[in-house]
């Protein structure tokens, strides 16, 4: 009776090769392991383990496109314009540039009218630097490191601090 219950199992099994069942056994561990599926009437054998492959992934971090994140933490109305401070998020730039600041000046132009002056740093510290009349060694020390364009008669960039080679730009219109 066994062998007629075995044919029938083989029979089955071959009737629903298109079905979505698995009759095979998988192993998970760190080396992949070769199975046989198992039927009725056969031992299971496995081959010997065998080494995953190595593979080496290269990444890079992707760079930040645009211009850093920005926001106006201080905003005094003036004469023929308001004088703004600007504080840029770090964590939004990979590595500043004289072109990044450009753009966040004349970004700050053009969405918050009417500017005369703006002040664009990277540090709350700083911000209370730019602003003291009389700023102490230590805020002089702070604007060295924090402090990098002034934006004066609404149309000159003069750069500062780590970026004061690059000269002074005239803001186009």
């Amino acid at each position: 009776m066994w062998v007629a219950g075995g044919a029938i199992l083989l029979f089955g099994a071959a009737c629903n090769r298109g079905a979505d069942t698995d009759s095979s056994t998988t192993t998970s561990t760190s080396d992949t392991v070769a199975t046989t599926p198992v039927t009725a009437g056969s031992s299971a054998t496995t081959s010997p383990p065998v080494a995953a492959p190595e593979s080496t992934t290269t990444t890079s971090e992707a760079p930040v496109l645009g211009i850093p994140e920005y926001r106006i933490v201080s905003r005094v109305a003036g004469d023929g314009g308001d004088i703004v401070v600007v504080l840029l998020d770090p964590t939004s730039y990979n590595e500043l540039t004289d072109v990044d600041l450009q753009n966040v000046v004349g970004d700050v132009v053009e969405q918050f009218p009417p500017i005369l002056e703006a002040h664009v740093v990277d540090s709350a510290d700083a911000v209370e630097a730019v602003l003291a009349e009389n700023p102490t060694p230590e805020q002089l020390a702070l604007l060295d490191e924090h402090y990098f364009v002034r934006f004066e008669e609404g149309f000159r960039m003069v750069f500062v601090g780590q970026f004061d080679a690059v000269g002074d730009v005239i803001l186009g219109s």
